[in-house]
């Protein structure tokens, strides 16, 4: 098994691939569990991107993008990912 560093920058990686041209300011990536009580990886990416929009096929497809990357680790977690802008992001900090 990986370690979860090993499997953030595998989703960084891949994220900042499949969302270009946004710019990605952070991915974090923890260990959680969804309303099942099953294991999850909870992604949430902070990203920067003309008119604060991504791409919504490019945001439909990236758990597809994920799924092998993070199988060639032996991570069978589902990825649930949020997003939000630099903004968003620096207003929740506030």
């Amino acid at each position: 098994m990986h370690d979860g560093h090993e499997i953030s920058e595998v989703i960084r990686r891949v994220v900042a691939e499949q969302l270009d041209p946004a710019r990605i300011v952070d991915v974090t990536v923890s260990d959680d569990v969804d309303h099942d009580d099953e294991p999850i990886l909870r992604v949430e990416v902070i990203f920067e991107v003309e008119g604060d929009r991504l791409d919504p096929k490019k945001v439909m497809g990236l758990v597809r993008h994920l799924r092998e990357p993070l199988q060639a680790l032996h991570e069978k977690r589902f990825p649930m990912i949020s997003f939000l802008t630099l903004d968003e992001f620096s207003g929740a900090a506030a």
